[in-house]
């Protein structure tokens, strides 16, 4: 996995300016000189006749992909946030790859009357013509809403999950407004020292104080899609971040390891660290943040200004000589923390931490338990990680530890249970469910999904979970999810006591999205064909989400899905347009059905219609 990450982030490396500048910031450059043009309204092609510029585009779809596994399909969801002011659960936005932030207010309601609406489609902050060459990303890799009435929301863009197709973002989204406007913070403001640039960084996570409520921290990683846009080389600064008036400004954040800096701001131009941050959350019984950083292990600020390393780390081998500091405050190849995920039990103060190295290999999900006293305080000021309860179920197992695809699918959530214990759900490729009594320091984690280990999928859920919500709403366990097929709902905490891969599974589980395909796509569209004699007959390859197919395009409705496998660039035979071709997998294997529109998934690759491999 290392091998392969590295040989990927050299490749995209390669993309540079020949003198070495940002080639974000050249973007930036022509997407000014685009909004110059588009002011204009009208320019004559070829000399021919004028067309506007600024002529709306039309949706043709997928609305939703129909799979044969999962129902419905969508595309990816990296994000996800409760409004903490609505005790139902109704209100939730969500963030997706290549799809902006979407808002529902009814969430947790009747599933046929759920429904999602895209908030930064259209606005003027994402205008071409806006009158700035900045037009964010609609790449979201985290939201945050206001722990206090008639909140702020926040979305970082910049999808942090590690995967070449994760898309790099252009600053801070913020909205007053419930989502109806926002605003764009593209730098932080870091006094003498300048300011550095939030291009080309990805947004991993985001956490609002209960204590001061306008004070919220940003953790900012990479992807490979940022090494495209060289924004090691620019002055972009993966690290973490923090804001004192709601979003508005933005600092970079200080942090230590023992007396040793490992980030800090300095001047541009100089040598400056860079440390993806991969989680961050605020714990209220301690009155504390919490951090994980690549290369480094995990941190702790009561301010979000000022950091240090925690003293116990959540794993055996993140010690000091394991991840000593580096040059300019860079973290070592020889620390086992990839990526780290945090969640805190919001009710009883109780802290999770989910671990992998640069191989995907598992490092633990450790538990510390708060044990407030009477005052309400923490029976030790800083985590202790006491337990490490996974036992290995998260890992390949045969002697192997590796999470499969940890680097790109890692969530955690921990949500108050009804009996004062705790739920606990674990996202790697499926979702993990455990319930711990109060004070509990073991549990089973039971596999609630099961798409890739032989049973078939029965709960109806689609793999790679990036987001997980729980909370108790009037005695109910709520639970979101997203993943890369899109958004799923418990509205029993998943509360499955059969055997594994139960037929049963499914009942626990509500797929929403029809509620989010009725306002528009988030597919992710890798290649599409046109029949030359039929218009509205498209075959599309959708990455994770297969290749799928529409004869009746204009109509925005679902598309059945021919083949499950990552779909790539498909074609229609133009002499004989009831050819149709699609493109699965990585390498070069192609599949051909004759039947035309008349195509499904039944008639999946053979060694009859086998064409290339």
């Amino acid at each position: 996995m290392a091998v392969r990450q590295a040989r990927v982030r050299t490749f995209l490396a390669q993309r540079t300016t020949r003198d070495g500048s940002s080639p974000a910031l050249a973007l930036l450059q022509v997407q000014k000189q685009q909004a110059a043009l588009l002011t204009r309204q009208k320019v004559r092609a070829h000399g021919g006749s004028t067309s506007p510029l600024d002529a709306a585009w039309q949706p043709l779809g997928p609305s939703s992909i129909v799979s044969p596994l999962y129902g419905k399909l969508t595309g990816r969801v990296t994000a996800i946030a409760l409004d903490p002011n609505d005790l139902t659960g109704n209100t939730a936005y969500i963030g997706t790859t290549g799809g902006g932030v979407w808002k529902s207010t009814n969430a947790a309601g009747p599933l046929s009357s759920v429904t999602f609406k895209p908030l930064t489609d259209t606005l003027p902050v994402f205008s071409a013509d806006a009158g700035s060459g900045t037009i964010p990303s609609l790449s979201i890799g985290a939201v945050a809403v206001q722990p206090v009435p008639n909140p702020v929301v926040l979305a970082g863009t910049g999808d942090p999950n590690d995967a070449t197709d994760s898309l790099y973002g252009e600053g801070l989204l913020r909205s007053a407004d419930g989502g109806l406007t926002w605003t764009l913070v593209t730098d932080s403001h870091d006094g003498a020292t300048g300011n550095h640039s939030l291009t080309g960084l990805a947004t991993a996570g985001l956490a609002w104080s209960t204590a001061t409520p306008t004070l919220v921290v940003a953790a900012l990683s990479t992807s490979p899609e940022s090494a495209i846009v060289n924004a090691a080389g620019s002055s972009s600064v993966p690290g973490l971040y923090y804001s004192t008036d709601a979003g508005v400004t933005w600092q970079m954040s200080t942090i230590y390891d023992g007396g040793t800096v490992v980030q800090q701001p300095a001047a541009l131009g100089t040598a400056q660290s860079r440390n993806p941050a991969t989680s961050v959350v605020w714990d209220a019984q301690r009155n504390l943040f919490f951090a994980a950083l690549r290369g480094h292990g995990y941190y702790s600020s009561s301010d979000g200004a000022g950091w240090t390393r925690l003293a116990n780390q959540p794993g055996t081998g993140l010690t000091t000589a394991n991840c000593p500091v580096g040059a300019n405050g860079d973290g070592s190849s020889t620390c086992p923390i990839f990526r780290g995920t945090l969640a805190v039990q919001p009710a009883n103060g109780d802290l999770y931490a989910l671990t992998i190295d640069g191989n995907d290999n598992d490092q633990g999900l450790w538990q510390d338990l708060c044990n407030a006293g009477p005052g309400g305080s923490c029976a030790s000021p800083s985590p202790t990680w006491g337990a490490r309860i996974d036992n290995g179920a998260l890992e390949v197992g045969s002697g192997s530890a590796e999470i499969v695809q940890g680097n790109y699918n890692l969530s955690l959530a921990a949500s108050p249970a009804p009996s004062g214990g705790t739920l606990l759900f674990a996202g790697t490729v499926d979702l993990y469910r455990c319930s711990l009594a109060s004070g509990a320091s073991s549990c089973m984690l039971r596999d609630t999904t099961n798409a890739l280990n032989g049973c078939k999928a029965p709960a109806g859920v689609a793999p790679a979970q990036h987001a997980i919500v729980a909370t108790e709403t009037s005695g109910a366990q709520f639970v979101l999810l997203g993943n890369d097929g899109g958004l799923w709902r418990s509205t029993d905490g998943v509360a499955e006591t059969g055997p594994p891969c139960s037929a049963s599974d499914a009942q626990h589980f509500d797929n929403l999205n029809g509620a989010i395909g009725a306002g528009g796509s988030l597919a992710e569209i890798t290649g599409f064909a046109q029949d030359p004699g039929s218009a509205g007959t498209l075959l599309a390859g959708l990455g994770e989400n297969g290749s799928a197919a529409t004869t009746t395009a204009t109509a925005l409705a679902a598309w059945p899905q021919l083949a499950a496998g990552e779909g790539g660039y498909p074609q229609i035979d133009p002499n004989t347009p009831t050819n149709w071709f699609l493109a699965i997998g990585a390498g070069v294997n192609l599949t051909e059905c004759a039947l035309g529109s008349a195509c499904s998934a039944s008639d999946r690759p053979t060694t009859a219609n086998l064409v290339v491999t």
